[in-house]
């Protein structure tokens, strides 16, 4: 059991969160863009297209900033201090997510990561990233 608060899926991010039990990450992509993007919307970033699809990302991406968190949010006390990174996804859109399997002072931005799955809360699982050697 966990302290930290659940994954609460709505309509429109039901299909993300779903899909994040079977651990998968979905993106929504915009055809007519030929373009992803995250978090999920009710409309295209690119287009005014409602009919977004939704596509499985590869999980690979590009550290592009890192933060070390001192102040922890509603169930992470024990964790802290965690890393908090932003991650540009091979398909483009950046992730918000912790990291696993690295000390802060090992990553670097422009460092390759990749998707690893956390613990399942409420109606998702967490994703995280790791450097791409790395096994957390």
């Amino acid at each position: 059991m966990t302290d930290k608060p659940p994954f609460t899926a709505t309509e429109l991010t039901r299909p993300f969160w779903d899909a994040t039990l079977e651990r998968r990450f979905l993106l929504q992509y915009d055809p007519a863009a030929d373009r992803y993007q995250f978090y999920p919307r009710p409309i295209s970033l690119f287009t005014p297209r409602t009919d977004l699809e939704w596509r499985e990302a590869s999980g690979a991406g590009t550290l592009v900033a890192v933060s070390l968190c001192h102040t922890p949010g509603p169930g992470f006390g024990p964790e802290t201090p965690y890393i908090l990174s932003i991650v540009r996804l091979r398909e483009g859109p950046r992730v918000f997510a912790r990291v696993t399997g690295a000390a802060y002072e090992d990553l670097r931005v422009g460092q390759e990561m990749r998707l690893v799955w956390g613990e399942e809360r409420g109606e998702g699982r967490e994703y995280l990233f790791a450097p791409a050697g790395a096994n957390p």
